[in-house]
């Protein structure tokens, strides 16, 4: 026997008509999707985050009459991917 309860009343799922039970089911499949989407916006502000702290970085070494103070790489000599943590960018701001 597996309850529910709703607005306060307690029900016994097993017990419920098929239209209930569909409807139920329904609504978890609405809120587990909803919760997926939270969790991809969280992935998607994280990395949001993380390009706008690189961005602030490389336009700190331009200059602001758009002259260009940094070394350019080509891809091709890029080797490795230095991923910043927290402290590092607020130390580099």
């Amino acid at each position: 026997m597996t309850n529910i309860t709703i607005d306060g009343n307690e029900y016994d799922i097993d017990t419920l008509p098929p239209e209930v039970k569909g409807q139920l089911s329904a609504l978890q499949q609405c809120d587990q999707k909803i919760n997926s989407w939270n969790m991809d916006i969280a992935i998607a502000q994280t990395a949001r985050a993380a390009y706008a702290a690189e961005l602030y970085l490389l336009l700190k070494q331009v200059g602001s009459d758009g002259d260009e103070k940094m070394d350019v790489l080509e891809i091709e000599e890029v080797n490795e991917v230095d991923v910043l943590e927290d402290e590092e960018i607020e130390a580099n701001r």
